[in-house]
């Protein structure tokens, strides 16, 4: 696979840098190393960049710092991606220290063809903060820096190319001394490029050595699913030096045994056919306080949480993962690492949606006398779950109605009160906000744990229903903040990791300004795709790294949900040219718009779906694509850019959304399966 992203043009090509064999001096020229930061002048240690604010729509939101050039959605020579815009503008501010941040704008970067914005944005960054960055996030920088380099060499004049390329290698040189050695996202970054040059560079040995280093310390890998292109490039050396063996154990590793796409996977989300969508790369069990509680993910869509009771006696569960069958997966990797657990004898579900109700019944079949805690007011959310989806590789090909529609609490809640379990003292906090109505956090304060369910699940409900408590999610918050917890645990790993006690607590005040933005703006005849592209950022978010994940994950889709509840079934914009919600066009009416009222050839339309996604509008690529198939019948050619648009869009979307990673993921026919391989403590184990 080849994971630095090459315009579609030279998708045949294997190498991320076609030097020498390039045969054509037309390429477009190099950009000089300092052509971007020539005329930028350092800002001192302790200097600081005051916030620009300007009126974005009606409200006054965070712009980019002046130094850098702005390039929001206004420019219309650059296809919109609203993550690239939001991270440019955030790091531009220079506080960032937070490689997650970095490795991401770069992927954004990537999918998107938008290397030289790429390239141009971090030599500003490197040259303005040059006097004030450490060590460790200058390291991050030159290896992002380095990757857009070299997926951009392409495009560098011939003569210059040879020189270009070596000084490339000698930013990895150097964000290695600067890390000692010792940064895995410098040796991921210097390991992939060496992994892909031309032979004639001898870099395959320093590719074995960057990338066995990160195979041998899984304790490293930045968050889960980070390391599978590590895996699948130690294949694709092994099998090029004739180590048939080896190639074969670390491509299984990688999950790539039955396609290789062409596109950059490093996130946490997995779709499978036979267990649908996940939303961590591998089996994995953290203690989060030693010996007394559990949280395993990788287990199907969500989490599942084991406390040991103070005296010892029982194991109280919260929520009953996705199916019985990974439920039961989950429980018996647990008791074969910690052998003598008690008895499960409660179940606490912190709302009834089919992820956290789906293996009740084999918690059922362990001990009749289950007592299920949940809810009263669980129908709506039951009834809602009760439906088929279209994509089959969200909950997966054999999901069962009946794991779920019988689901039903023995103790139900209706307000707050406090129980003892074995000597475990435990509150049970109904709320009204976030995903579902019947929503209860359940907290261990004598542990300093609270579980909170998916209250702070980004997409405020799943995307094909109608669900969502915006205006509740507020007051919910401030039930988890006033308790103090030390740990907040959610129902998916991805927010356990973004929403800890402290991110909380900002978060809080960055949602509100959110939702009363969005409402303003859609009360005064905006859609939600023009709010979107407003790039709306709180002034001081630049100010705390941290955040930048947690508040950009539920941005888009807050948008569209308040949206979707305050609108009717036609949408206005701003403009009024483009309502929504009044016609009932299909890809059958494109595809008559390419083929017969255009009059296209399917070459037309094959050189125009290229030209679209070399300039980054994978989203209208895809679009056209199945218009086409429409038009044109699936041909080869329109399936293979099909599949190209899809995977840089769930490439894209491959950190935040697991809805749609699911959705394109399926609409090409794919499957992107875990990595092999069970973490336990953050050490891999057998």
């Amino acid at each position: 696979m080849n994971i630095l992203n090459h315009p579609v043009k030279n998708k045949n090509n294997y190498l991320i840098v076609s030097l020498i064999l390039a045969t054509s001096l037309s390429l477009l020229s190099a950009c000089s190393s300092n052509s971007s930061s020539e005329k930028i002048i350092s800002l001192n240690s302790g200097e600081v960049t005051k916030p620009q604010v300007s009126k974005h729509g009606m409200i006054l939101s965070l712009d980019m710092a002046p130094v850098f050039k702005n390039t929001d959605s206004e420019d219309k020579d650059r296809s919109f991606h609203s993550t690239i815009v939001y991270f440019e503008t955030l790091l531009s501010y220079g506080n960032n220290k937070d490689p997650r941040n970095t490795f991401v704008l770069v992927n954004e970067y990537l999918v998107s063809n938008q290397q030289k914005q790429g390239i141009a944005f971090f030599e500003t960054l490197l040259k303005r903060y040059d006097k004030q960055l450490d060590d460790q996030t200058r390291a991050a920088y030159l290896a992002a820096y380095a990757i857009l380099r070299a997926t951009y060499a392409d495009n560098v004049m011939l003569l210059k190319r040879i020189g270009w390329v070596i000084d490339t290698f000698d930013l990895l040189e150097q964000a290695n001394r600067l890390s000692n050695n010792e940064d895995p996202l410098v040796h991921w970054a210097a390991g992939l490029v060496y992994a892909q040059v031309p032979f004639f560079f001898f870099k395959k040995e320093d590719a074995y050595r960057e990338l066995n280093w990160l195979a041998e310390r899984s304790e490293t890998e930045p968050l889960s699913g980070f390391y599978r292109e590590v895996y699948h490039h130690l294949a694709r050396l092994h099998n090029s030096d004739g180590n048939k063996k080896l190639a074969k154990h670390y491509l299984q590793k990688s999950g790539y045994e039955d396609y290789q796409p062409n596109t950059l996977y490093m996130g946490w989300f997995t779709s499978t056919k036979e267990f649908g969508a996940g939303m961590a790369a591998r089996p994995t069990i953290t203690e989060v306080i030693s010996d007394r509680v559990y949280r395993l993910y990788g287990f199907g869509f969500s989490d599942v949480h084991f406390v040991i009771s103070d005296n010892g006696h029982e194991l109280i569960a919260v929520d009953a993962g996705t199916q019985p069958g990974l439920l039961q997966a989950a429980h018996q990797l647990l008791k074969k690492h910690h052998a003598n657990l008690p008895p499960i004898t409660t179940v606490i579900v912190t709302h009834a949606h089919w992820d956290h109700i789906g293996g009740y019944s084999y918690l059922k079949s362990l001990n009749p006398n289950l007592k299920i805690y949940g809810r009263e007011n669980y129908h709506g959310t039951l009834e809602r779950v009760q439906r088929n989806h279209s994509y089959k590789q969200f909950r997966s090909e054999g999901f069962k109605q009946e794991w779920v529609k019988n689901y039903k609490p023995d103790v139900p809640i209706s307000q707050r009160q406090d129980m003892t379990i074995d000597g475990t003292l435990i509150e049970l906090i109904p709320v009204k906000g976030g995903e579902t109505e019947d929503a209860m956090l359940v907290s261990f304060s004598d542990l300093g744990v609270i579980y909170v369910g998916d209250v702070l699940m980004p997409y405020y409900g799943e995307p094909w229903v109608e669900e969502g408590y915006i205006d509740g999610a507020i007051a919910t918050m401030d039930e988890v903040i006033k308790r103090n917890p030390k740990h907040i645990i959610h129902g998916h790993h991805p927010l356990t990791v973004i929403y800890g006690p402290e991110q909380l607590k900002r978060f809080k005040d960055a949602f509100k300004w959110l939702v009363d933005t969005t409402r303003e703006h859609i009360r005064n005849g905006y859609s939600a795709k023009e709010i979107v592209r407003l790039n709306l950022i709180p002034p001081k978010l630049q100010e705390h790294p941290e955040d930048y994940f947690s508040y950009l994950a539920p941005r888009d889709h807050i948008i569209a949900r308040i949206a979707d509840h305050m609108l009717g079934i036609w949408q206005e914009n701003k403009t009024g040219q483009e309502p929504e919600g009044l016609d009932n066009l299909t890809a059958t009416e494109y595809g008559r718009l390419l083929a017969i009222y255009l009059d296209l050839s399917a070459e037309n339309i094959h050189q125009a779906l290229e030209k679209m996604i070399n300039n980054g509008d994978n989203e209208l690529a895809l679009k056209m694509a199945v218009a086409a198939e429409q038009g044109y019948g699936s041909t080869i050619a329109i399936s293979q850019l099909k599949e190209e648009a899809a995977n840089r869009l769930r490439s894209s979307a491959q950190f935040f959304d697991p809805f749609k990673f699911v959705v394109y993921t399926e609409m090409i026919n794919k499957q992107h399966k875990p990595v092999s391989g069970t973490i336990v403590n953050n050490k891999e184990v057998n």
